[in-house]
């Protein structure tokens, strides 16, 4: 009985600090995301009462101080690489408090099992989750992100070339391209846009849009595009020769994919189809004799 209720606590547990999570980051989203927040909860609480929360929740998150480890897997570095519209330090402390709800919700898990092994299990089970959700959570964005660029980048650049050689310049060609271009590389370009509607140059804005996102081929063709301007060369060719070298490399890629494809399909034949071929053609002789028994 203890075991069981061990067992459901530490479900719970886990389900609260995953949803607790999802809403502390949901909080810091753009406008748009809070809008919606509030339309979907229809809270009955005046503006006053909300801004009262909100604060409240800032000083509590004020006080905490997350251990300096944290710094080297949540980095404003990876918070720009994974999209994340949150401050490092908050991501920081939020995490920090997961992990301290972590640790407390094994030790209670423990003990409610009054320290069996299947208890020890849970807890650590309990730690873990808290521990590396969020850090899993950011890799899992990265690599979404790094490969939604990857897989629009050529067919962007193309797109480019084609309206810089339709006569436009390189800003007003980006300009009427980007806006209606989808996907992270959209949102990239465009956050580029402003800073150069605000004033940055060009190349600052192009060497922070280098920097944000997290795959190299976006900062190759940063570093052409400012080359071809500082040497005079002609831009539309520079970005046609960027679009074959981006398309050699996704042939490269999928060309070594196919070569380790018979490799990866080795563990699914070990585990999966080998037991089942050994069942299908044992199972008639092991009958047989135990049926003679």
């Amino acid at each position: 009985m203890n075991t069981t209720l061990a067992m459901l606590l530490a479900v719970v547990l886990a389900l609260f600090i995953v949803d607790l999570f999802a809403f502390l980051w949901t909080l810091r989203e753009d406008d748009g995301t809070r809008q919606r927040l509030k339309y979907l909860l229809n809270l009955p609480l005046k503006a006053s009462q909300r801004a009262q929360s909100v604060a409240m929740g800032e000083k509590i998150l004020a006080y905490v101080q997350p251990a300096p480890w944290l710094e080297r897997w949540a980095s404003d570095e990876m918070m720009a690489w994974a999209g994340v519209a949150l401050d490092v330090s908050l991501f920081q402390k939020i995490w920090w408090l997961l992990i301290m709800g972590g640790i407390a919700g094994g030790a209670v898990v423990v003990f409610l099992s009054h320290g069996s092994s299947r208890g020890w299990l849970l807890g650590m089970a309990v730690i873990l989750t808290a521990a590396l959700l969020p850090p899993l959570w950011l890799l899992r964005r990265k690599k979404e992100r790094a490969r939604a660029i990857q897989r629009s980048l050529p067919g962007f650049l193309e797109l480019l070339a084609l309206t810089v050689e339709a006569g436009l310049g390189f800003e007003p060609a980006l300009r009427r391209v980007a806006n209606t271009y989808p996907g992270p590389l959209g949102d990239e370009l465009r956050r580029a846009l402003r800073l150069m509607t605000l004033g940055t140059p060009r190349a600052e804005a192009l060497r922070q849009l280098a920097r944000r996102s997290p795959t190299p081929e976006v900062a190759n063709f940063v570093e052409a595009v400012n080359l071809s301007e500082q040497l005079g060369t002609s831009l539309a060719r520079t970005l046609q020769v960027q679009v074959k070298l981006l398309r050699t490399r996704r042939r490269q890629r999928a060309e070594a994919m196919a070569q380790t494809t018979p490799l990866r399909i080795i563990p699914a034949l070990v585990f999966f189809f080998l037991p089942a071929l050994l069942l299908i053609y044992l199972a008639p002789p092991v009958l047989l004799l135990l049926l003679q028994k």
